[in-house]
């Protein structure tokens, strides 16, 4: 049995804890507060980590640990980030300038988690249609020093986070296949 545990970044509204639920079938551990950041308009906000623990398939067990996104709470993220076997990266497409959103998590990741397989979901596409993935791609890949999957997603839909999930696996067995060969 292999333990694979994944983190989850990005910015508060990117749907980083919808993704948890959806992975988790709804079981999950969260730490959502009432938001009081002016900044969004959201309810709740969170202010340590979703959690959860899912049993795959195949015996292997797939642990999920969802970040806060507000830079007031970027000192977890090296935390979470330690023993990481993979990382999901979420930017919301709607905000105003999505790769600038994204800068801090892959830097982020660059430092506390170098070599670890990245994947980065753009969510809420349908409703900025008009940003251009493939400069989103370049962008990505010159801050994080590395080219990394970028893929639309609805972090609402269970079948788009699967698919997601399915490229960051295949990412962790493609990494795991180099290290077997160095």
């Amino acid at each position: 049995m292999n333990e694979h545990k994944v983190v989850i970044l990005g910015a508060m509204g990117a749907g980083k804890s919808t993704l948890v639920r959806a992975v988790a079938g709804g079981t999950v551990v969260d730490t959502d507060v009432v938001n009081t950041d002016a900044s969004s308009s959201k309810l709740a906000t969170t202010v340590a980590m979703d959690y959860a623990d899912v049993n795959l398939p195949n015996g292997d067990r797939l642990r999920l640990y969802g970040t806060p996104g507000q830079q007031r709470f970027s000192f977890i993220w090296p935390v979470l980030l330690q023993g990481a076997r993979g990382v999901v990266i979420l930017a919301d497409a709607s905000s105003p300038d999505v790769v600038q959103e994204l800068q801090s998590y892959l830097l982020a990741v660059r430092e506390h988690a170098q070599g670890v397989p990245v994947v980065v979901g753009v969510s809420k596409f349908d409703m900025a249609p008009e940003v251009d993935l493939d400069s989103c791609q370049l962008k990505v890949q010159e801050i994080a020093g590395r080219p990394l999957p970028l893929v639309p997603i609805d972090a609402r839909s269970e079948q788009a986070v699967m698919l997601l999930m399915d490229v960051l696996m295949g990412e962790v067995e493609a990494a795991a296949l180099v290290d077997d060969h160095a």
